[in-house]
């Protein structure tokens, strides 16, 4: 059955977008509102030209938020139609390495009716039968970066950017919790601007203040289902691997929507 969904049918539709005009401000505030990575930009159509990426907005100096969207934005990687097949926009998707793809009315029009996440993706799958026959450990990424509680929140936050991921695990000789980017752009800490970096630096809180405890891991013995279920419940999308608190890996939505593809296709 899972093999049939139509993106429409899990995607998010009438999604949160910006105009071409809106100021850089009120972009980066919504950035830290949300906690997403990436906002498409309309017109006064509803028509899709462009989409903001909290990359873009690192680029931009706090000097610079004359700017407009139209000014910021990049171009979109991946347009998806409600009626392509669910399983095809995954691969798009995996293709492109977005979390987020832009759904328009069709290719002709491009108006905004949806967004797919990777989340919505997994949400659909979580009850294939087919992912309760892979475990946690033959398919986590075994070395994993991680900071410590007293690390400041700027120097994981130059790791999160520099190694493009979201989510990092505290350890302190054990996992003890998570930090991720969106933590830190609530928080206010994480300024969407490059100058005065070492100054930042300076008068950011260690990781302690902002990070989220008790750590939610997964053991390595664990299912594809079980680790699909549990991002979903908790709305997550990178998972310590643990086993009595010891850190062994890690997998992120990516790593799981690739499983996944393997293990359907082997169904077909």
């Amino acid at each position: 059955m899972g093999n049939k969904l139509k993106v429409g049918d899990v995607m998010t539709p009438s999604p949160l977008a910006v105009k071409e005009g809106d100021l850089a401000t009120k972009v980066r505030a919504l950035f830290r509102r949300t906690g997403y990575k990436g906002i498409p930009v309309v017109n006064e159509e509803e028509i899709v030209t462009g989409i903001i990426s909290l990359g873009d907005m690192l680029q931009i100096t706090s000097t610079r938020s004359n700017l407009t969207a139209e000014g910021i934005m990049g171009p979109v990687l991946v347009f998806l139609v409600p009626d392509e097949p669910l399983i095809e926009a995954i691969k798009k998707m995996l293709g492109a390495r977005v979390d987020r793809a832009v759904v328009v009315a069709s290719q002709n029009t491009m108006k905004l009716v949806g967004l797919l996440s990777q989340h919505d993706a997994i949400e659909a799958f979580q009850d294939a039968q087919a992912a309760e026959r892979v475990v946690v450990k033959d398919f986590m990424t075994a070395e994993v970066v991680t900071c410590s509680p007293k690390e400041p929140v700027i120097k994981v936050w130059n790791k999160m950017m520099a190694g493009d991921f979201w989510g990092i695990p505290v350890v302190n000789k054990k996992v003890i919790g998570m930090v991720t980017g969106g933590d830190i752009l609530a928080a206010g800490y994480a300024r969407i601007r490059r100058e005065n970096e070492k100054d930042l630096s300076k008068r950011t809180p260690a990781v302690e203040k902002v990070m989220r405890t008790p750590a939610i891991t997964i053991p390595p013995e664990a299912t594809l289902k079980n680790a699909m279920e549990l991002m979903v419940a908790k709305s997550i999308g990178r998972l310590p691997v643990a086993e009595k608190g010891k850190l062994l890996g890690i997998i992120d939505r990516e790593d799981v929507l690739n499983k996944l593809l393997e293990v359907l296709d082997g169904e077909v």
